[in-house]
Formats: C-alpha cells, sequence, structure tokens
C-alpha cells in the first residue's frame, strides 16, 4: 500500500483552510499521510488579514497527526494556478500519486482510507484516470452494499486523487487544446451524448469558440468530466460523499454565491449543509454497472439546464450534423455579442437582488 501525499493551495480564507485540516487530522489514516501546503503572498490589502490568520495558524498548530506537514509560504504573489502546480510538481519530485484538496473543504474521517485504498485498487486499471471524494446529493441508483462507484459523467475536483503517470497521459490533451478541437469526432462517434447537458453545453460552446474555452482546457471539474466522455475513461467517487464544500459564499474563484436555496437542483443547493460519510472506516465495494446509465440520468435531473438553456446548443449540434461545422462555428461568432449582454443582464439582477 502506497499512501497518497495531499496537496492544498492557500491564500486568505483562514476559516475554510483551519477547518480543512482539523478535519483531516480526525482520519485515522493521517498518521501515514504527508500535506504539502502552498501559502500564497497576498496580491494586496484586501486579503492580509485572512492570510495573517493562516500564518498564525501554521505557526502555533499542532499538525503531529500526519507522517509529516510541509508548508511553501511564498514571498510575492503567484496566482491560484501557479501556486497550486509549483506544490504538485514539489509533491512529484518525491511520490508517484497525490490528492489535491481546495482549502474550502471538509472531509469525512475516512476521506484519507477512502482515497489511499481506491488509488492503490485502480492504478493498474487504464480506465480509470482519477478517483473523487465527492459525491452529489443525488438519491443514486445503488446495489446492495455498494460503498462507491466507477462514472464517467463527472470527475469533481473537490477531493480529488491521481497518478502521474496517468495525468501525464491526459494533462498535455485538455491544456493543449486537443480535446476541444476533436469536437467533429466526438460528435460523429456520439460520444457527446455520454455527456450530461451542463458538460456538452460547455463542451460544444467551448470548442466552436475559443474564447469560451476557460476551464474547459483545464484540469478542472469542468473540463475532467468532458474528458471522460471524449476519451472513453472513468472516475471512482463515493455513494455518499466524503467531502462537503463550504466555498459557495462568493469567497472563491469558481463557486458562485448561492442565495435561493432551495436544493432541488445543483445551482440551489445548501452545499455547507451535505450530509457527508461519518464513518471512521472504508472498504471498496463496487456499484452494479447496469446502473451507470440511470444515475447518469439523475445527476442530470439534478444539475439540470433547462430547454431554454439547451436550445442553443441543440440548434449547434443541427448545424454540425446536417450543414458542416463551419455552419455551428459562424453561429457563435454571430450570436456571441447577444450572449455577452445576456450574462451582464444576469450579473447585474444578481447584484440587485
Amino acid at each position: 500500500m502506497k499512501y497518497a501525499p495531499i496537496r492544498i493551495p492557500t491564500l486568505c480564507r483562514s476559516a475554510h483552510f483551519i477547518r480543512l485540516i482539523e478535519s483531516l487530522k480526525q482520519n485515522s489514516w493521517a498518521k501515514f499521510t504527508e500535506v504539502y501546503v502552498g501559502l500564497d503572498y497576498p496580491p494586496n490589502e484586501k486579503y492580509r488579514k485572512g492570510w495573517q490568520e493562516i500564518c498564525d495558524y501554521l505557526g502555533t498548530g499542532d499538525f503531529s497527526a500526519f507522517a509529516a506537514f510541509h508548508v511553501r509560504k511564498r514571498e510575492e504573489n503567484l496566482g491560484a494556478s501557479k501556486n497550486s502546480i509549483d506544490i504538485s510538481k514539489w509533491i512529484y519530485e518525491k511520490h508517484d500519486r497525490q490528492i489535491y484538496l481546495e482549502d474550502d473543504l471538509e472531509v469525512s474521517p475516512n476521506f484519507i482510507e477512502y482515497m489511499d485504498k481506491c488509488l492503490d485498487a485502480f492504478e493498474d486499471d487504464p480506465e480509470i484516470v482519477c478517483v473523487t471524494g465527492y459525491s452529489y446529493p443525488v438519491n443514486w441508483k445503488v446495489s446492495v452494499g455498494a460503498t462507491c462507484m466507477r462514472q464517467d459523467f463527472n470527475a469533481s475536483t473537490w477531493g480529488r486523487g491521481t497518478w502521474k503517470k496517468k495525468g501525464d497521459g491526459y494533462i498535455p490533451y485538455i491544456y493543449s487544446g486537443r480535446m476541444l478541437k476533436d469536437l467533429s469526432e466526438v460528435i460523429k462517434n456520439k460520444k457527446h451524448l455520454k455527456m450530461i447537458d451542463a458538460c456538452q453545453k460547455e463542451y460544444i460552446q467551448a470548442s466552436l469558440l475559443p474564447s469560451h474555452a476557460g476551464l474547459m482546457s483545464r484540469c478542472t471539474d469542468i473540463g475532467l468530466r468532458a474528458y471522460l466522455a471524449v476519451a472513453g475513461k472513468y472516475c471512482i467517487s463515493p455513494i455518499v460523499s466524503k467531502v462537503r464544500n463550504h466555498g459557495f459564499d462568493g469567497s472563491g474563484l469558481y463557486c458562485q454565491d448561492i442565495t435561493h436555496l432551495d436544493g432541488k437542483t445543483a445551482g440551489t443547493y445548501n452545499y455547507p449543509e451535505q450530509p457527508i460519510d461519518e464513518s471512521d472506516s472504508f472498504e471498496i465495494r463496487l456499484n452494479d454497472e447496469a446502473y451507470l446509465e440511470e444515475n447518469r440520468r439523475r445527476l442530470n435531473a439534478f444539475d439540470y439546464r433547462s430547454p431554454s438553456q439547451m436550445r442553443k446548443t441543440r440548434l449547434l449540434l443541427w448545424l454540425m450534423k446536417n450543414v458542416g461545422i463551419w455552419a455551428a462555428k459562424s453561429c457563435m461568432y454571430v450570436t456571441l455579442p447577444y450572449d455577452y449582454v445576456v450574462r451582464a443582464f444576469a450579473k447585474v439582477k444578481r447584484m440587485l437582488k
């Protein structure tokens, strides 16, 4: 058994960061685990208070629960991406796998054991590219006793483990933009049908217009869930989430500040209150593969996109199939100004609420 180190980039969200570290301490497998923290330098005074609180915590806290606790304090601001990538390279100087945690997460008492056992069990399976500790609050269809599942429709970054040798295969493919350039083949071979609506919308529009690529050309959950469908790969995820996300408070780079909490869809769910696995231990028992399609449908219903939201994507698909990809690209460019106006209006509307 190899024990994966944990990578945590952070800057100033002191309450979130401290909560994460304290939850990791509650894992019995913490004693086998090295933690690598990258503390970025504040770009301006707005971030200094939280940064100083993290400095104080790192200077006085007890981290003896871990096998080792490493910290790199930046002397200048690197930005979230460079800070995180540098820590990843640091880890791979000694290890062949790692677990990535964003600083706004809270983990179950068996999170580390789950990650290490899955990374060990599926290391040589060419179809499995990563392991995630997060599971959406969906009523999954599961076989009796199942604790985790192979799925090809999501790869959440909210606690994700991977292997260097596999990352060396898919990371360049995604970052280079080749995944987006393969759009014609993806449509021809109907691989887009494996994507839930939200992913299909993001992938197709990003592929047709470079300025829309954004997170789709990076190893975020948005980029990786498209990769699973395009490459025919899988991610291991738990049935009951082992991670809770506290970042939907507007403090992070990507998670929006959710104000309308009715819990009916992914955009209105109260993530900080999501129940997570409280067990102290974990054993791998895979869900029945026959339930894959049904669970794809259930996530699609939760991470919902309305017919009006999907209308443009349906039009683009029709154009590609019946006219040509050039027609779909032309449509994207023609409608681009309208899209920006709609986004700006929606942003103002949210601010006025």
